[in-house]
């Protein structure tokens, strides 16, 4: 949901106001992405007059998804973190809205494209255009005024690139020369807040990359990058998924989600004595999931500022799988999806980036068998939307003044595997 500037100027345009307030509230939409393998949709969701959600549009996007097939491999293992369906692309941003709210870009994993949609004055979609992606595998996209950048992951999680598209008045077209190949398997894209620079996460390297914006078109190479945090020989491999980028005075902070499932040496743990089963995942055992902050200075040069802010009391027994991430709008506190453990922690950010844990279990699910996936906030912060990957379904959230959530509706429609992607409007 995009920011709304209103101006009242006379008592009677306050009254106005008032009375169409319930109107305003019930044009509110969410948008999530079925992955269909013949013919990937949009799902639109809309507020009714009584604040309920429900279904108002299914457009297709002209491109392919994969079904319940996660990338790259495209094998099904009920067994396998990785492989069993409820998150084919283990990214954020597979759906993003521009700021003026006129397009929505939206990937096709299935067959390598990436879809434009215009956002029609009676709030309908209307498919503009497909451009094919940087590679096979689009799996994130962002925009910044009429540039849209898009990460693809490539045959292999050795391979990824990212690239540049733009929009036109015509639709959407690729930037010549624009892809960077990373080799490693990329997971989120985003812009800075000035628009100057492309942020990039990768899965499994656990970096994170800053590409520059010079005259439409992305540097050579990255003007900066990072490893994640893993500061004990004990401490698993921090596997970056979804992150938030805000603007403060000393800079960008960006927040990123951090699942820990990779021992030191990238491999599974099988079940272990004093450690929790993973219901979700019964063949292997996970630590405890973090949050790490960063700091993104005007020249392009990222630095830590908090390290594997933990989601719970120690590295053992905490909440699993911080895998997706959404800021409050006064940038004062975060919640992040604990996708193993069906919960949602919360955590303060202060002015200089530094982030602390309030509650692990701002909302949880007992016996963590939900998938929580891509989560996204409203414009005014009282309500929040998680998508479970493994129901085909969307949970809606009134938020607290503490930041603990309390869950009113579930609204359903989805594939119950295989769907990705959520944002509101």
């Amino acid at each position: 949901m995009k920011n709304m500037h209103k101006s009242i100027l006379t008592i009677s345009a306050i009254a106005l106001f008032t009375a169409s307030s319930s109107a305003l509230a019930a044009a509110n939409k969410l948008y999530s992405v079925s992955n269909k393998q013949d013919a990937n949709t949009v799902v639109v969701y809309q507020r009714n007059n009584e604040g309920k959600f429900a279904i108002s549009q299914e457009i297709r996007t002209g491109g392919k998804g994969t079904g319940d097939l996660e990338i790259p491999a495209l094998k099904k293992d009920p067994t396998h973190p990785l492989m069993n369906g409820d998150d084919p692309l283990i990214s954020a941003n597979a759906i993003a809205q521009s700021d003026d709210d006129n397009w929505i870009v939206v990937v096709n994993p299935g067959d390598a494209s990436v879809s434009l949609l215009a956002v029609r004055p009676d709030g309908k979609l209307k498919r503009k255009n497909n451009v094919s992606s940087s590679d096979k595998f689009p799996v994130s996209v962002a925009i910044e005024g009429n540039l849209v950048a898009v990460a693809s992951v490539g045959d292999n999680n050795g391979a990824g690139s990212i690239g540049l598209m733009e929009i036109t008045e015509n639709g959407m077209i690729a930037v010549s020369g624009s892809r960077r190949d990373l080799n490693a398997r990329p997971s989120t894209i985003d812009f800075s807040t000035d628009g100057k620079y492309v942020v990039v996460n990768e899965l499994v390297t656990g970096k994170i990359k800053i590409f520059a914006v010079e005259n439409g078109n992305l540097s050579s190479a990255p003007v900066s990058e990072i490893d994640s945090p893993r500061d004990t020989d004990g401490r698993f491999q921090a596997i970056p998924v979804g992150f938030t980028i805000h603007g403060t005075s000393d800079g960008d902070v960006i927040s990123v989600s951090e699942a820990r499932f990779l021992t030191p040496d990238f491999l599974l743990r099988g079940p272990t004595e004093g450690v929790k089963q993973v219901v979700q995942s019964p063949l292997y055992t996970w630590q405890t999931g973090s949050l790490s902050t960063y700091r993104l200075a005007a020249d392009g040069n990222i630095s830590l500022i908090s390290g594997d802010v933990l989601t719970g009391a120690a590295i053992e027994g905490g909440e699993l799988a911080n895998c997706w991430v959404v800021l409050s709008p006064d940038s004062k506190r975060l919640w992040a999806v604990n996708a193993m453990s069906s919960s949602i922690s919360s955590f303060r950010i202060r002015e200089n980036g530094t982030a602390a844990l309030v509650n692990d279990k701002a909302f949880k699910i007992a016996g963590e068998q939900s998938f929580f996936s891509d989560i996204a906030i409203s414009d005014d912060g009282k309500e929040i939307y998680q998508l479970v990957g493994n129901q085909g379904a969307i949970m809606i959230f009134d938020v607290a003044e503490d930041g603990n959530l309390k869950a009113k509706q579930t609204v359903g429609g989805l594939p119950v595997l295989g769907a990705f992607g959520l944002i509101a409007d």
